[in-house]
């Protein structure tokens, strides 16, 4: 050591050892860093729990780890210092524990010989500060089910981004907060509600739930609802001649780059202004957009519906095929000990005839033995009764034969008729999985053939468009059609985002103004274009009710429970259920976990509950009776994703150690671990009813594979660490943060579309 250590380490010991040592202030601190982690009441590793100083006198498997008066026999004391092959913490260990310093040492020692005092534990209110600036990550992302909106957390903000204009369209704020926070601390976790209406926030020991206010903002009698500038004679003039057609109006983007046209066949199309190249045309309305997205959804289940029971049908198939050697076996068995069985009755008699003589003889004997004790008599005796008893084995041998063969055959009849029974059994099940795969494929061509009508419907003209135009951001594009509808698109997607329509008894006039623009007069005009406002509706942050992070909240399938996952950190895993209406806790479930629950997911009816804790283990409970239904062992480290698949019979989990794990929740069984990572995967969900799995990993990659563990995609170089990812629920889009602070955004092939900064523009900029 040297002498400037030395010093220090004597001026340290020197000042501890004025005064008598608190076990809370002054050694429970580097005990709870360096020691507690591993022996606590949960973990307790070798039997030992160190949290009290009568617990450690208790000690465990290797008796009291310490001596109250007695540092240098006290166990404690000889591991920290590495004496008689003791070390501890050990070396790489999983907790990130360090040796203690020569102070702490010191301390400890102390401490020891002055009694191993115990002490109250002083409660202490947790105080939050504000962030740096710098301190911005995300941790958390969510989707809406329409896949319109995305939310995410970046630090103790939240913002809410539009994905079809790929915009900012707020930020969720709570007015108790500085600088438009949602909370003092990090965001942990999101979720919508299944109707989008609700946003679930949870940070340190609270939980938020947000309001979409759903209010119309409706504009003043007379209003004009939008106004147009129309494009140049010549660009006009070009997009006629190029795209061959008949323009009724036009209008041109405030930069000059982009033209809307209304035409004559009913479509509204954008053009480049510059070339006349047609850049989209725009169809549809939400509802058939919306109709559109649930029939794809009915044909992407009624995909994986039939996938499982064709899989059933090969599982049947092999059952049957593996019945048929047994049913081979047994039948062979009857027809060989039928024939068996008459050579082995007929060998039954003689020996029966021999011990009855034997028997005859010794009877005999054995009389004239008893009127005179004859020695040799008595010779001639016991060799009739060693007769008698071998003719007696013999008897029964041949009895045993007989018995065995008749068994035999009983038993091979016996499985004839339990394997005829199964193949029975199996050929209901391969009928009613075909049945199923029949039903599968008649909804499916029926939901094919609507999306199909829908589309050709979309192409037929209802309405002429009258008049067009551009928001001023060019973000959106507006048209007027002759029915009185007014619909909205946006520029960046093609998809319509906001309609409204005039009452049949409401005139609507459009009058050209001196500058050439068009004015739509209403008597009562309905906005579109606005951003959605989401207020506080519930702060849920009862004394006591949350030990720490919320680390996951999720949804009930009809948006009625919120389910909030946490724990203290190595101590438990807390499992609440929230009723959304009244913000009241409906059941808690303490130490569910011997750690922190880091993931949450009901299934598709919304009984069962799985959850994914630091303690490597995910569990599937009833969410009525709190009851476990399976416990799964998989992983090696933490359990930080947890999904069920759309129809409830795979759960998949996500494991820091770099996998991901597929269970068959009709077996509860492993069914495939899948590899490839090569850092921790932070996160994952189904991607709508199909068997597709979207992950986010510390790889810098965010990777979509099938519950079977073949690779579909993979976004990778990214730029930074990736926390959470989400998707919508037909794949069309995924969004991915991480601690850049960015929040991407791909197409279903990959495509990146958008990446979101810390600081974005906010709507009305380009």
């Amino acid at each position: 050591m040297k002498p400037s250590a030395l010093i220090a380490l004597l001026c340290s010991t020197s000042a501890v050892q004025s005064a008598d040592l608190e076990f809370y202030q002054d050694v429970y601190p580097f005990l709870k860093t360096n020691c507690i982690s591993c022996h606590n009441k949960t973990t307790a590793k070798a039997g030992l729990n160190m949290e009290t100083p009568e617990l450690m006198i208790k000690g465990g498997d290797s008796g009291p780890s310490l001596i109250p008066g007695k540092s240098e026999e006290s166990l404690i004391v000889l591991a920290s210092t590495h004496k008689k092959e003791m070390e501890m913490p050990p070396v790489n260990n999983k907790s990130g524990a360090e040796n203690l310093s020569p102070e702490e040492i010191a301390i400890l020692k102390q401490w020891v010989d002055e009694g191993a005092k115990s002490s109250v534990q002083q409660v202490r209110a947790v105080i939050l500060k504000n962030f740096s600036t710098t301190v911005d990550p995300i941790y958390s992302v969510a989707v809406t089910q329409d896949g319109r909106y995305a939310a995410c957390g970046r630090s103790n903000k939240i913002y809410l981004y539009d994905l079809a204009t790929r915009q900012l369209a707020g930020q969720v704020s709570d007015p108790a907060e500085k600088d438009g926070a949602a909370h003092r601390a990090l965001v942990q976790s999101l979720a919508f509600s299944p109707d989008g209406t609700r946003l679930a926030s949870g940070s340190f020991q609270e939980v938020k739930i947000w309001k979409l206010d759903l209010t119309p903002s409706v504009s003043s009698s007379g209003e004009a609802a939008f106004t147009s500038t129309p494009a140049g004679d010549a660009v006009l003039k070009k997009i006629t001649t190029t795209g061959k057609v008949s323009v009724l109006t036009s209008a041109l983007s405030a930069d000059g780059k982009q033209v809307v046209t209304g035409c004559a066949d009913g479509t509204v199309r954008v053009w480049d202004a510059a070339t006349a190249k047609p850049l989209m045309e725009l169809r549809g309305t939400i509802e058939s957009v919306k109709k559109t997205a649930e029939l794809d959804r009915i044909i992407a289940a009624q995909t994986l519906e039939q996938t499982f029971y064709k899989s059933e049908l090969t599982r049947y198939a092999a059952q049957d095929k593996a019945l048929d050697v047994l049913l081979g076996k047994a039948k062979e068995a009857i027809v060989t000990m039928g024939k068996v069985l008459p050579e082995k009755k007929k060998a039954v008699p003689p020996t029966t005839e021999a011990k009855i003589a034997a028997q005859k003889k010794v009877d005999e004997l054995s009389a004239q033995f008893a009127k005179a004790k004859d020695a040799a008599l008595e010779k001639e005796l016991k060799a009739e009764q060693d007769k008698l008893i071998t003719a007696t084995t013999a008897e029964m041998s041949a009895l045993a034969a007989v018995s065995a063969a008749e068994n035999n055959i009983k038993d091979a009849e016996d499985d004839v008729k339990r394997i005829t029974a199964s193949k029975a059994d199996n050929a209901k099940s391969v009928a009613s999985a075909n049945a199923a795969i029949a039903a599968a494929k008649a909804t499916q061509d029926k939901a094919t053939a609507d999306v199909t009508t829908l589309k050709l419907a979309m192409t037929k003209v209802a309405s002429k468009p009258v008049a067009v135009g551009f928001s001023a951001d060019g973000h959106r594009v507006a048209s007027l059609f002759e029915d009185g509808a007014m619909r909205v698109w946006a520029t960046a997607s093609g998809t319509p985002i906001e309609e409204s329509r005039n009452p049949a008894s409401t005139t609507t006039t459009l009058a050209a103004t001196a500058d050439g623009s068009f004015v739509a007069t209403t008597a009562s005009t309905l906005r579109v274009g606005s951003p959605p406002r989401w207020t506080l509706e519930k702060k849920i942050a009862p004394k006591g009710l949350f030990a720490d992070r919320l680390n996951a909240v999720t949804f009930s399938p009809d948006g009625k429970t919120l389910a909030t996952g946490g724990g203290q950190p190595s101590r438990s895993g807390d499992i609440i259920l929230l009723d959304v209406a009244t913000g009241k806790a409906t059941k808690t479930w303490n130490e569910v976990h011997s750690d922190s629950v880091l993931c949450l997911d009901f299934s598709p009816d919304g009984k069962l509950l799985a959850s994914g804790a630091a303690d490597k283990i995910a569990r599937v409970m009833e969410v009525t009776s709190g009851k476990q239904v399976n416990l799964l062992e998989g992983h090696t480290h933490y359990v930080t994703g947890i999904a069920f698949r759309s129809d409830g019979r795979v759960l998949a989990t996500a494991g820091a150690e770099g996998s991901v794990v597929t269970w068959n929740m009709l077996m509860g069984e492993r069914k495939k671990k899948i590899e490839g990572w090569s850092n921790e995967v932070t996160s994952l969900e189904f991607i709508g009813a199909t068997n597709q799995i979207v992950t986010s990993a510390g790889d810098n990659r965010i990777r979509i594979v099938t519950d079977e563990g073949a690779e579909v995609r993979s976004m990778a170089n990214l730029p930074d660490f990736m926390q959470s990812v989400a998707s919508s629920p037909n794949g069309s889009v995924i969004i991915g943060g991480g601690e850049d602070s960015q929040l991407r955004l791909w197409d279903a092939a990959g495509k990146e579309l958008a990446a979101f900064g810390e600081k974005p523009s906010p709507p009305g900029t380009r």
